[in-house]
């Protein structure tokens, strides 16, 4: 969800096709994203931006201004607890919009193409998921307020700036989110509820890096979602269910990128069971992925623990991407 707060004339924005960071998959910019930021909690911190690109789970006014001229599209992202949302407000922007320059804020993450949560996973339309601004001639400092809410723990603030001098800040803190669905985890040994709260949405657990998959209950396609206090019955766990024509199931697997639309499967699994002692896969992916898909008929929930692959088990690993 993209809210705005406060409306100046002399602001150009812009709902339009989305641009990309791009980044070498032997960066060490990609490995940065594979490390969980110290959380920081003060609202009232102030950081300045060095690196075009950068993880942060810090909140605060962050302050962006170039010192050189620069043809790179650099991206701030931002990721949080499960349970939250990121509010990002806009508090100065000096970037001019005949110089190319632009600011765009995404509900979810790109990198190279790709987004999390991707196109077929989240509720909202691609284009309604950027938003991007900058400044007309003679607009400079700027200081409208404009704010933006995601949809889940994850956001990313790209950024354009290729004349020297310009600059912008932005205000980030983290909300409650009561009901998540696409989760984007930092690496950390946890476990985490997957759920569609019984409506027709597509849910995910993702990871930026290969992954050991508990799933340790699960309970979809079972329980309709009109009548989620009836007496349930014990079903077990069922294996292929996309291929018996299901249409609510578990999908576990791997990809190179932050699309889980097109994910190499390690299994699809449905049904009810309570605990499960011995369900486990090992995704040797650069991402590794739960995702849950939901027709809307059943109230579908699953418990997930995902740690982070012993390296001298991924030749073992159920499905391996190349």
């Amino acid at each position: 969800m993209l809210e705005y707060l406060g409306c100046v004339l002399l602001v150009h924005s812009i709902v339009a096709a989305p641009f990309s960071v791009e980044v070498q998959s032997n960066s060490s910019s990609v490995n940065n994203l594979l490390k969980r930021p110290k959380r920081e909690f003060s609202t009232d911190d102030v950081h300045i931006i060095d690196d075009c690109i950068a993880v942060t789970s810090k909140q605060g006014h962050f302050f962006y201004k170039a010192i050189h001229p620069a043809a790179d599209i650099c991206g701030l992202y931002f990721i949080t607890d499960p349970e939250e949302k990121i509010e990002i407000q806009t508090e100065y922007i000096d970037v001019s919009c005949r110089s190319g320059g632009v600011i765009s804020v995404v509900d979810g993450w790109e990198l190279n193409g790709e987004y999390f949560p991707s196109v077929e996973d989240h509720h909202l339309p691609l284009e309604d998921r950027i938003v991007s601004t900058c400044s007309e001639k003679g607009s400079t400092h700027y200081t409208g307020r404009r704010r933006f809410i995601s949809s889940q723990n994850a956001a990313l603030v790209q950024f354009h700036v290729p004349h020297q001098g310009e600059s912008f800040s932005i205000r980030v803190q983290y909300i409650p989110n009561p009901t998540p669905c696409n989760i984007l985890v930092e690496g950390t040994s946890e476990t985490y509820t997957l759920t569609n709260h019984g409506r027709h949405w597509n849910c995910s657990v993702t990871t930026l890096f290969p992954a050991e998959i508990k799933i340790q209950s699960i309970n979809v396609g079972t329980v309709p979602s009109r009548r989620l206090h009836d007496f349930e019955v014990e079903t077990g766990v069922m294996h292929k269910c996309d291929k018996r024509r299901f249409k609510d199931y578990l999908q576990i697997g791997g990809s190179n990128g932050l699309d889980s639309s097109g994910l190499t499967i390690a299994d699809t699994i449905c049904g009810y069971k309570n605990e499960i002692e011995s369900y486990q896969s090992l995704i040797g992916c650069g991402t590794s992925t739960v995702r849950l898909v939901s027709s809307g008929r059943f109230f579908n929930t699953a418990l997930v623990g995902i740690r982070p692959a012993d390296l001298d088990s991924l030749p073992f690993s159920d499905v391996i991407c190349e």
